[in-house]
């Protein structure tokens, strides 16, 4: 790998400008709803309002769908700033993103030897259909995605390296799969680990796995895990943990065994259309590549690619993780093709950008959430506000738009309906049209009515008990 010039320098500085302006773009004017996502932002707000930063609960109820680092990264700035804000909500996906664009940049640097192979893999990374939306979402998969990507960047270095830089090396990279585990769960270690299982059987060195970093490296993934597991315990109770975990229903999606397939078009358009000539020229080249350093990035996408089709639950999103080795190794044949990959990379930039900008517009036009609160506020005042008969996402927008101390109390009964009130004081109850005139049937008829609001597609009505 040749050494850096000035130019270089000035090169890779513009580019990390360049992919930091196109990744925080028009950011502060997304809302979370329709193409967002409130639900990890809520489960932060709560965890900023309630001060406990162990147990993520979500609407009131303990949330274990997810591990807590996303929340953290929410909260931790949410906290500093006193609320949060979409911004703040989307800021570690970008940040992510980010992160893992400039690795891959370094990544293929080193491997195939040229800076032009550097900048093409991650613009294609970048510029990937996928890889571009998920990184302006509140979710966890973006972080996911790039967590990999680190933890096989530093195994891979660490095992090219020799004395106390191995150590290092494959410190960050087992500091790189419990960040992966604190993400979504024992994913974020199962898959890199079998990654580097099937790369070093392929090298013939099984001993690496009882080597001295990697067993330093153990004991850093043990360390990062297990403190908030044992603090969730504590807090909830063993009992009550294995309870949750039992009822926790994350994979619900079935799909035929030919999804990816399909979706890898979609996923990673425009690069997508470059895939028969990647994978013609692989097989051309199957020896030559199988002895070659870049075998890496052949197992990290086939065995994810395999593992995805064999799960029985599918979902487009879980594709995210198999477009970085195709960014590394189109990247590394196109080296010589950089200006049909500017070209390229701007144009679907910006259709890419204009398809946000629709979005936003209608987001800012017509938020469900963010326009029932403003219409709400003028009626709450100082008067306590209860839901009955609320949808789940309901709640979590009014929830999080409103920003309460505590989330907004859900009734149960309708003969009850009065009786949470009275400790409050002045309290107003909303729900759906059709519970409200349902009830009027009924013969409850000592609600009064004090306003009806459209929401998406039905009716909500506030009333006085």
């Amino acid at each position: 790998m040749k050494e850096w010039k000035q130019e270089d320098r000035w090169i890779l500085g513009f580019a990390i400008l360049a992919c930091g302006l196109i990744l925080f773009f028009n950011l502060g004017t997304k809302s979370l709803e329709n193409h967002g996502y409130t639900r990890y932002a809520e489960v932060a707000r709560e965890m900023v309002r309630s001060g406990d930063w162990v147990v993520p609960h979500y609407n009131g109820e303990v949330y274990l769908d997810k591990p807590p680092l996303l929340f953290w990264l929410i909260a931790i700035p949410a906290s500093l700033y006193g609320a949060v804000t979409p911004f703040i909500a989307l800021l570690p996906s970008v940040l992510a993103a980010w992160i893992g664009v400039l690795f891959v940049f370094f990544w293929a640097r080193r491997i195939y030897g040229s800076d032009k192979a550097g900048l093409i893999s991650a613009g294609i990374l970048l510029s990937a259909h996928q890889y571009f939306f998920e990184a302006r979402l509140a979710k966890t998969d973006i972080l996911l995605c790039v967590f990999i990507v680190l933890s096989l960047y530093f195994f891979h270095r660490g095992y090219r390296e020799l004395g106390r830089r191995r150590y290092l090396l494959h410190g960050l990279s087992f500091f790189s799969m419990g960040l992966g585990i604190l993400t979504k769960g024992p994913f974020g270690l199962f898959f890199p680990i079998l990654v580097m299982a099937i790369f070093l059987i392929k090298e013939r060195q099984w001993r690496v796995w009882v080597s001295k970093p990697f067993l330093l490296g153990y004991v850093i993934l043990l360390l990062m895990v297990l403190p908030w597991a044992f603090l969730f315990i504590d807090r909830v109770g063993l009992s009550e943990t294995i309870r949750l975990v039992r009822e926790t229903q994350i994979l619900t999606r079935h799909a035929p065994f030919y999804f990816y397939f399909i979706q890898i078009w979609g996923e990673f358009a425009p690069w997508s259309v470059l895939l028969p000539f990647l994978f013609f020229y692989l097989w051309k080249q199957r020896n030559r590549v199988w002895h070659s350093e870049e075998s890496l990035f052949l197992i990290w996408f086939i065995v994810l690619f395999i593992l995805l089709t064999l799960f029985e639950y599918k979902a487009a999103r879980y594709l995210l993780p198999a477009l970085p080795p195709l960014a590394f190794m189109i990247g590394g044949r196109w080296k010589k093709k950089m200006a049909f990959f500017l070209i390229s990379f701007f144009l679907f930039i910006v259709v890419w950008h204009g398809v946000e900008f629709y979005w936003i517009r209608k987001d800012a036009s017509y938020s469900p959430g963010m326009v029932l609160v403003r219409e709400l506020r003028p009626f709450l005042k100082e008067s306590a506000l209860f839901g009955y008969r609320l949808d789940v996402s309901t709640v979590e927008e009014i929830n999080f738009y409103l920003d309460p101390v505590l989330p907004i109390p859900i009734l149960q009964e309708a003969k009850n309906l009065a009786e949470p009130l009275k400790e409050k004081g002045r309290g107003l109850i909303l729900m759906p049209k059709e519970v409200y005139e349902g009830l009027r049937v009924r013969g409850h008829n000592s609600m009064a009515f004090v306003q009806e609001f459209r929401y998406k597609k039905g009716v909500l009505v506030l009333v006085s008990p």
